[in-house]
């Protein structure tokens, strides 16, 4: 029998055979055992049937990093200690002996302090007589399979650019959350919305409104402790949740804490940028128990916050709904305003405070709604943004009141300019030359206009509104910055702008008009009067604020008391009778 017929013989067969052959068959056999063990990746441990070691291979070694002298007796409990508690051994030690085997996850600190994850499978060999005579186990590295799994798992969960969570992680760790609340503990859901981020992504780049969003992450999560969370589900969209029994009066205060931290400018590179945020609120449990509903009570109240309010905060409540319901009926019927000629200008008259004289004109737009009457810019401005239909009012804006100067100046009966007051918003996204050429194309000088800006929007001072406003002034034209007094700014900055003169806010002009007021009002007109900036007083209502105002050197001024805005032909009536009409003391 060659060397062949001896590998597939049976024992008998060698025995009868040739024994010494079978002694020298099995040793080969161990030895060829022997060097599979040695050179396989998997570690291989070889205990006896009460787990004490009493073999090891190298990769075993190297997986536990252990010394095979080291371990060799030592039960396999006692090899590694550090992460699993005698409990979990013990719970393995009954699995093999009830099914024969078990497998699972072992872990233990590395050398650098690393937390390595090993799969580890044990099996019971048993001898011919039905005893256990040793186990094995087989030991496999899967350090690197968790770590791609749990990036994996990160990625699916979180976003990548920021580092937040995401709108599915959300949603999962929120239903989580919620019903480990205490008794008395509640969560406030805060959708917060970028309010200039767009502007900055198109005139900066992709690049630059990425770091912008990176840094804002970093200050929403700044903000946030234990079981709290931050979300981006949206390109400037983000979803906070904060938990704990809070006030409503302290849950306010400290969202607009929030609001100053996202206030504040980003630096990026040679850019320093301004952004701001309007944000909305829900709670869970008083508003819903489901997160879908919380987001879309939180995103009606952003939308409240981003259109009416002054503060940018607002907390949902049911009457909300009924606005926004209405401003989504006018969002669709604001391009039939357009076609049907539904839209019409009023005029305000702004008069000098010295001698009485009609200095010029602000046109007011107007929206003559066939069922809800006459609609105002607040009311049906947001809807029309909504609509994308900003830049086209603002070209029928110009042309209407291009087309009403032409005439008046035909009729000999008004040759004075008109103020057209704008967001800076259709200046971005519009081409200036479009507007002026509107102008022109009507027959009059731009240097016939006045611009008005609100002042959050003309600090912002980025590239493109910046380049509008330099060619309106190339072209004659003046600009005023509005609101000043309500609106944001930066008084070290107002020097640099390219503004001919400033519109104070009507706040500043309340029914108490107290000394605060008074205080702000003189600061303002004495810095005026020292960068050469003319002042127009919004809201002037009594003879007091009218002896003030002039006893402070105030130029001009503008109220419903001295003239309330006012269709074309009584604008002509108006001019005409102005010179008769004493000036209110």
């Amino acid at each position: 029998m060659d060397q062949r017929d001896l590998l597939w013989a049976t024992s008998a067969e060698l025995q009868q055979a040739c024994p010494d052959s079978l002694r020298e068959l099995a040793i080969t056999s161990i030895a060829l055992t022997r060097q599979i063990m040695h050179y396989t990746r998997e570690g291989i441990v070889v205990m006896d049937a009460r787990g004490r070691v009493i073999g090891v291979n190298p990769a075993f070694c190297r997986l536990s990093e252990l010394d095979a002298e080291r371990i060799h007796g030592c039960h396999i409990t006692s090899i590694n200690h550090d992460l699993h508690e005698r409990r979990y051994y013990r719970q393995i030690w009954h699995q093999l002996q009830q099914l024969g085997y078990w497998q699972g996850e072992v872990q233990h600190h590395t050398r650098e302090g690393r937390l390595a994850t090993h799969w580890l499978m044990l099996h019971l060999l048993k001898d011919h007589r039905g005893r256990v005579s040793h186990i094995i186990g087989i030991l496999d590295d899967i350090s690197r399979l968790k770590q791609s799994e749990e990036k994996l798992s990160y990625l699916a969960h979180h976003d990548v650019l920021t580092g937040t969570a995401n709108r599915t992680f959300l949603l999962s760790w929120f239903n989580k959350i919620k019903n480990a609340l205490g008794e008395r503990e509640q969560l406030a859901l805060l959708f917060i919305d970028l309010d200039r981020f767009k502007p900055i992504n198109d005139s900066f780049g992709h690049g630059v409104g990425d770091q912008v969003l990176k840094t804002l992450a970093q200050r929403l999560l700044a903000q946030i402790g234990p079981n709290e969370m931050v979300a981006r589900i949206g390109g400037d969209e983000f979803v906070m949740v904060w938990q704990g029994p809070i006030s409503e009066q302290t849950l306010l205060a400290k969202a607009e804490q929030l609001l100053e931290q996202l206030e504040e400018p980003v630096e990026v590179g040679d850019y320093e940028l301004s952004v701001g945020a309007s944000v909305g609120v829900s709670l869970y449990p008083e508003h819903g128990l489901e997160i879908e509903t919380l987001l879309r009570y939180a995103d009606t109240a952003m939308y409240e916050a981003k259109t009416f309010s002054s503060a940018k905060v607002c907390l949902f409540n049911s009457g909300q709904f009924a606005r926004l319901e209405q401003q989504h009926r006018l969002a669709g019927e604001c391009r039939q305003a357009l076609e049907l000629g539904q839209l019409f200008l009023e005029y305000q008259p702004k008069l000098e405070l010295r001698t009485n004289r009609m200095l010029s004109l602000e046109a007011l737009l107007r929206w003559r709604h066939p069922q809800l009457g006459v609609l105002y810019p607040e009311q049906f401005l947001p809807a029309a943004k909504d609509a994308g239909l900003l830049c086209r009012l603002a070209d029928w804006v110009f042309t209407e009141a291009a087309r009403q100067l032409r005439t008046w100046r035909s009729q000999g009966s008004w040759q004075g300019q008109i103020s057209i007051n704008l967001s800076g918003l259709e200046l971005e996204q519009h081409k200036a030359g479009q507007l002026l050429a509107l102008i022109r194309q009507q027959g009059i000088r731009p240097a016939s206009f006045i611009l008005e800006l609100r002042s959050d929007f003309i600090m912002r001072r980025s590239e493109s509104l910046q380049g509008a406003l330099g060619a309106f002034r190339a072209a004659g034209m003046a600009v005023f910055l509005d609101n000043v007094g309500e609106g944001r700014l930066n008084f070290s900055k107002l020097r640099q702008l390219p503004i001919d003169g400033i519109k104070i806010d009507r706040s500043l002009l309340s029914d108490h008009f107290d000394p605060v007021d008074q205080s702000i009002i003189r600061s303002l007109l004495l810095m005026c009067q020292t960068l050469g900036l003319e002042v127009v007083a919004c809201g002037v209502e009594t003879a007091e604020q009218m002896h003030f105002l002039r006893e402070h050197g105030c130029g001009a001024v503008q109220g419903q008391l001295l003239a309330a805005p006012m269709m074309p032909g009584q604008v002509v009536l108006f001019h005409r009778h102005l010179a008769s009409r004493p000036l209110v003391h």
